[in-house]
This record gives C-alpha cells, structure tokens and sequence, in this order.
C-alpha cells in the first residue's frame, strides 16, 4: 500500500517497535490490532500493568462500536484511553457500514507516547479506509492525561483553564464515547481526584473517573460505551460515583463476561469485566424508565452465542435506595430472586445484629502469632481456611499460618470474646463458584475466653441481642445457600465480600431464619449433612421449584 499517504513519520517511534503496514484489503480494527499485538511485544507487561493499560481485543472492539446508534450523517466521537485506536476503528467500520454516516470526526486521548503515536497510525489508516467508501474522516489525537485535561467539564476548573482544556469548544458534545479506560487506583489527594472531587469516596479507581467525565461531555443525545471492571457497581467507595453517575445517563445494555482471566487475553488481567452503554438522560429528568438488553458470554470467543435478557431498568438500578447499586441479573430467574428478596423485612441491624471484619492483621501482629502452640499462653487465631460451608473446623492441618494467638496485655485489643458469632470469608479466588461461605462459630466450642479472628474473616455478632445458636445455624445456612450467594453476585462483582454489602442485604423473618436454624442443625447433628440445604431454606421461605431449578442451571 505504498499509495497511503499516511503523513506520519515512522521514525518518530522507538526503533524496537515493528511497525507492521496495512496488508491489502485489511480493515481498520484489523490494522489497530496488528498495531497492538507488535507494542505487546515492544512493552514491558510490569510498565503496562502500572499505567493500567490493557489493549481491547478485536472482538470486543467490534461488539461495543455495535452498542451504538448510527442515525445522523455526522457524528463526533470521542475515545478516551485510546490506546492503539482500536474502538476508534471499529467506530469508523460500524459508521460506514450503516449506509447513513457521511463523515466523522474523533477525538482521542492518550498518555502514553507510543500508544498516542499507534492511534494516529489506525486512525490515518481508518481516513483513508473511509474516504475509499465516500465517507469523511477528521481526527485529532492528544497526548495527555484526559481526567486533567478535561476536568472542566465538572466545573472545578477556571474559566482560563477550560479554554485551554478545550480550545475547540465542546458545548455541542459528543455523539458518542467509547472507551476502555485505564484501571489503578490513585490516592485522594491525586490532583486527578481533586479535580472530579464530587464523585470521590475513599480511594478512588482512575477509570470511573474517565466514565464520570465521559457522561458530563456527551451531547443531548449522547451515548456512552464502556468496559470496566464491574466493581464500580456496587460498594461503598464507588457511591458517589454511582450517584452522579446515573444522574446523568441511564444504561440501555449491560454485558458481563463470566470470564475473570479470558476477556484480555495475554494481558493478565483478573478482573470480573463488563461493557456499559446508557444514553444522556435529558436534563432535569433523572427518574427511571426504558428497559435494559443484558447479555452475558464466557469471553470475547463466544460472543456470537451470548445469552440475552430485556429488563426494566428499574429492576437493575434503583436511583432513590441509599447505595444506587446497579444489579446485573442474567435471567428470569434472577429477576424473581431480587424482587423477592427485595420484599423480605429485615437486614442485620434490624435483628440486633451487626457485622465486623476480624481485627487482627498479621503483619501489624507478628510479635503475638504462634505456630504450633497450643497452651494457656495463646489462644485459636481463626483464618479464612478455618471457615467452611456451615461448620468451624480448627486447627487446620498443614495450613502454613500460624493459627495460635498469644494472651498478653498488649495483644487484648486484638481478640474478641468467647461468644456466638457467624464467621464468613471475605475473600473468594477469582474463579470460585461460590461467593459466600460461612459458618457458626458457637460459645463454648473451643473452650477459650477469648478468640483470635484475623482480618480476612467478616464475623455477625449481637450488638442490642445475643447471638444464639438457633439464629446463628439460620444465618449461616441463608448465607450459604443458592439463593443469597446469588444474589451476591447478582449485585456484586467483587471477590471481595464487604461488611458493608453485608449490612445492606435483606434478611426474611426472625421466625423463618430460627426455623431454617433448627431443622439445619438437626440435620447435622444427625450426620445427614448439607446436601438439602437449598431444599431446607426454599421450603421454609416458600421459593417456588421454579426458582430453585432455574438457578442452580443458571449456576452452573
């Protein structure tokens, strides 16, 4: 293709990246990606890691331009974290392919160097591409950090300053932004976070900055297509984000990808993913309405043959609850589990009951952890590995952690007293088909007066009550279940499971828990186990068999 008048020199890049040419009757993703797989190879996987930098696959590249609409003749388009341009491509390929898009303009953004240099090539590359169709293509690609550059948009920023942010004026807005934002997080006192103030909480992740920003420069008819980290959906440091978020857009589709480990491939990314698009909301009308298109795939392989769901938006995001969580349900099922969860009457603090995450830090604790002692000097330190489904087992054989705690002045702080608690784990590995685990730890049983419980553990106590082991059994056997584990995950992407989301969730009747209490512990007094739990918890709640075997399909 030596007619490509590309007007870039190659020079400009590092010598040890090879910079492939468009092939014959290539496209523009199929050039970005090309792009993409030789900076892979340029670039140290520790240096993208660190500036959050994981290049979008083709796929999903094409899957996510396919989110928007195509209805105006011209369209302005913004692409924040551009990285090899590749959203951008796949925007060009989906304008010209509508048959009503004449011309295009793209406006992208980028830190780093090289990359900001690869979407200038895809981007010159997609002009050309277009103008052989009759469609017209201007572009302008920014090497800079966009949460600075555009934080005008929030008005934090002077008058002077946003001129200089946005010399060509941005009071129209843009038709469309689609973006796979960098993720790390950043402190409080980031100039970043600063600077979009109204939705920080905590530390804030970058990349829910971008999508902050992203809302605020769409157009009146705007629409926005991202992939994130499904974290910011739920959790109490992504509220305020989540807040002023859906004030001012509201989702029209949610993908989510089963997948922790296969979305990114052969960037090591662990992460639960989804893709977002919501259109502005028209201002001063921030209520519900509309339906929602959730769709879910293993990864980006098996797009083709997703599974696809229409919901009211209502049921998915309730912007009057206190956390505006934004549920993710992936069927039928699903849907009756939320509403009739939804009904039940209390939550922990209604039952008297609080919940606390354990109090000893091991690396903040060394001088009071003993390995192998077991003498009236120390007492049990119980770890996640001590919990499992419905039942304290200590000490854990070849565990590698010291599972004794010593007795000492000092160390008092860290232990709670003997008492009836339920133990749950706040951690789950990045695959594991079960969120929540736990398990009653009753008074008495490891003949102590005080206990060691270490940080990754969450535990339920009684605040204005006791504990007692009938409610403790009824407790843990709700948070082991289907039905409770899935709603977890429903609202939570998180393998974290927070104290926090713990509080928030509801609980049936005092009645129903103590009687799902007393025929469970029955049954493992008996030795019958666990295997009818779920049938156990059902019947006394009265879920249909409709429910149960529609989720644990949906489970599997």
């Amino acid at each position: 293709m030596a007619e490509w008048p590309i007007g870039i020199p190659l020079g400009a890049f590092p010598p040890e990246l090879n910079i492939p040419m468009p092939v014959e009757d290539s496209n523009p993703v199929e050039y970005a990606e090309a792009l993409g797989e030789s900076y892979l190879s340029y670039s140290k996987r520790s240096a993208r890691k660190s500036e959050g930098h994981y290049l979008t696959p083709a796929a999903i590249a094409t899957f996510m331009a396919g989110q928007s609409s195509y209805f105006e003749p011209h369209m302005k388009v913004l692409d924040p974290g551009s990285g090899t341009g590749i959203l951008a491509a796949a925007v060009c390929e989906a304008a010209c392919g509508s048959g009503v898009v004449k011309s295009l303009h793209i406006d992208a953004c980028e830190t780093d160097p090289v990359l900001a240099g690869l979407t200038r090539l895809t981007l010159a590359f997609s002009g050309y591409w277009l103008a052989q169709r009759g469609v017209s293509l201007a572009f302008d690609v920014r090497h800079g950090d966009f949460v600075l550059e555009y934080a005008a948009a929030c008005g934090s920023m002077s008058r002077a300053n946003r001129d200089r942010a946005d010399p060509d004026g941005l009071d129209d807005g843009y038709d469309l932004v689609i973006s796979n934002p960098p993720y790390f997080k950043i402190g409080k006192d980031d100039p970043r976070a600063v600077a979009w103030a109204s939705v920080v909480h905590g530390q804030p992740n970058i990349y829910s900055l971008f999508m902050a920003i992203s809302a605020e420069l769409l157009s009146e008819t705007g629409k926005l297509v991202y992939i994130v980290p499904r974290s910011f959906a739920s959790g109490p440091y992504f509220r305020r984000f989540r807040e002023v978020f859906f004030q001012r857009v509201a989702p029209t589709a949610i993908h989510l990808f089963e997948s922790r480990k296969d979305v990114f491939k052969n960037q090591t990314v662990l992460q639960e993913n989804l893709i977002i698009a919501a259109h502005r909301r028209p201002d001063g009308q921030a209520g519900d309405g509309g339906q929602v298109l959730v769709s879910h795939s293993k990864a980006a392989y098996d797009l083709a043959d997703r599974k696809r769901f229409v919901v009211d938006l209502d049921s998915v995001l309730d912007l009057g609850s206190e956390n505006t969580e934004l549920s993710v349900p992936l069927c039928a099922e699903d849907l009756e589990l939320v509403e009739t969860m939804r009904g039940w009457p209390n939550t922990l603090h209604s039952l008297g009951l609080e919940i606390s995450t354990g109090p000893v830090v091991p690396f903040r604790a060394t001088r009071f952890l003993a390995y192998n002692a077991f003498d009236s000097s120390t007492v049990p330190l119980l770890w996640m590995q001590h919990v499992r489904p419905m039942r304290t087992a200590w000490p854990a054989p070849a565990s590698g952690k010291p599972q004794s705690i010593k007795v000492e002045p000092e160390s008092m702080k860290l232990l709670v007293p003997d008492a009836t608690y339920v133990l749950l784990r706040r951690f789950s590995s990045k695959e594991e088909k079960r969120r929540l685990v736990a398990a009653p730890l009753i008074q008495g049983t490891l003949d102590v007066d005080v206990v060691g419980l270490e940080n990754h553990l969450n535990y339920i106590r009684g605040v204005s009550r006791e504990l007692d082991d009938e409610l403790a059994y009824g407790l843990s056997a709700l948070l082991n279940s289907t039905f409770l584990d899935r709603y977890f995950r429903i609202s939570n992407g998180n393998t974290q499971v927070s104290a926090t989301e713990l509080r928030a969730m509801p609980l049936p009747s005092e009645r129903d828990i103590r009687s799902i209490g007393m025929e469970v512990q029955a049954r493992l007094d008996s030795g019958s186990g666990l295997t009818e739990l779920d049938g156990v918890v059902a019947g006394t709640l009265d879920l249909s068999p409709e429910l149960r075997v529609g989720l644990e399909l949906a489970a599997r």
